[in-house]
């Protein structure tokens, strides 16, 4: 009894931080968004209808995913991965695939607008999970993985060249993470990690456009009018914040002067109407998201579930990490919206089926276990525990969540 209350009341948990979130993002994007939105479209309400329908379509999502099982979803692994790139391939096709800002990341559907890239995250985790645990004998000599990883350079491939290079780090990140977790060699992937910076680099600095956005990240006041604008004009908004903020709906740097305000830069608005005190309640709520899935996923007695709950929450978590230290310039402007408040649909649907994702796993332990017979568990946790290497498993819990955070 004491286990089952432990996890109903950790799913519980989850669902009240989602929803919570959820709500307070909707809040915000009406705030940021309601002077664009009356000037431009001619309706205060025009990104907040638009948000609420997305939260609707993502809390179904989140609902479906929490009870299909994770263990059906896993026989169509690469089939999904497969849809994604072509879902990828259609947004450079003109007249399907939609340009804003110079960027041709979109499908336009009926009005609405489809992120491919966003659901190649997923897929790319799902895909991932499986092949290392059907691939577990291989993370001893990482050449063995190039093959069988190599269409993950066709994902990160497409979604750099729209160009979106915030996502292309993000999933390499979370690949990178996951493989560590699954157990291969630090030290080896440490190499891996350094000819990826290297990489990384390199797609920077032969791109103009990227090149000064890098630069601006240096020292904004250098170029204050063009790269280094979005940067100034949200430390601005930090600044005039203060301790408890000018309000909800207060926002001065609202008024055209923040771009982007409702969707890569509502945080810098979290910090002007509601403050540092905001500001640190947003923290606060994903880092107990954050505690929340590292739980779930350590308690995960099946390989695949442990990490496929660990991919779905680093992904999240590091989205949110990137989004907000490129807000207060601590770290470059990726483009990287921040999970579950930002406005946008397809991140908004896509990152709560990952959570609906989680809370199937949550509640699918104890149905693994009785099904399970004695002799399979012993085996399963000889091949997982602490003398196979592996990073997630119930005996290196602390060294896991330390990993992932």
């Amino acid at each position: 009894m004491g286990k089952k209350r432990k996890k109903s009341s950790t799913c519980y948990w989850l669902l009240i931080v989602t929803i919570a979130l959820l709500g307070f993002g909707s809040v915000m994007v009406f705030s940021a968004s309601s002077v664009m939105a009356f000037s431009v479209e001619g309706d205060s309400y025009y990104y907040l209808k638009r948000q609420l329908i997305y939260a609707f379509l993502g809390l179904g999502s989140m609902a479906a995913f929490s009870r299909l099982g994770y263990q059906q979803i896993r026989k169509y692994t690469r089939a999904v991965l497969l849809l994604s790139i072509v879902l990828l391939v259609l947004v450079l096709f003109p007249g399907i695939g939609r340009t804003a800002g110079g960027a041709r990341r979109w499908i336009e559907i009926w009005g609405f607008t489809f992120q491919p890239s966003e659901f190649a995250k997923l897929a790319v985790v799902l895909f991932v999970a499986d092949l290392l645990v059907k691939r577990k004998n291989d993370l001893k000599d990482l050449t063995q993985l190039i093959i069988p990883l190599s269409p993950l350079v066709i994902v990160v491939g497409l979604i750099f060249y729209q160009p979106h290079l915030g996502n292309s780090f993000l999933i390499c990140l979370t690949v990178f993470t996951m493989v560590y977790l699954a157990g291969a060699n630090l030290g080896k992937m440490l190499g891996l990690g350094f000819s990826g910076v290297i990489i990384t680099l390199l797609a920077v600095l032969v791109s103009p456009y990227r090149r000064k956005r890098f630069f601006a990240f240096i020292n904004p006041w250098d170029d204050s009018r063009n790269t280094g604008f979005h940067i100034i004009q949200s430390l601005l908004a930090f600044g005039s914040g203060g301790l408890t903020g000018l309000g909800l709906g207060m926002s001065h740097q609202k008024f055209f002067y923040l771009p982007a305000a409702h969707t890569d830069f509502i945080f810098a608005i979290i910090g002007e109407e509601l403050g540092l005190i905001g500001t640190l309640c947003t923290v606060a709520a994903f880092a107990f998201l954050a505690y929340l899935g590292i739980k779930i996923s350590v308690r995960c007695r099946d390989p695949f579930g442990r990490l496929l709950g660990s991919g779905i929450i680093f992904m999240i978590i590091s989205q949110t990490v990137i989004n907000m230290g490129a807000v207060t310039g601590v770290l470059p402007i990726t483009g990287v919206p921040m999970p579950l408040v930002s406005y946008g649909g397809s991140a908004l649907i896509f990152t709560l089926a990952g959570i609906g994702i989680l809370l199937n796993i949550a509640t699918s332990e104890g149905k693994i276990r009785r099904k399970r017979k004695p002799k399979e568990k012993d085996e399963d946790d000889h091949k997982w525990g602490r003398n196979s290497g592996t990073h997630i498993s119930r005996s290196g819990a602390s060294r896991s969540l330390r990993v992932i955070r």
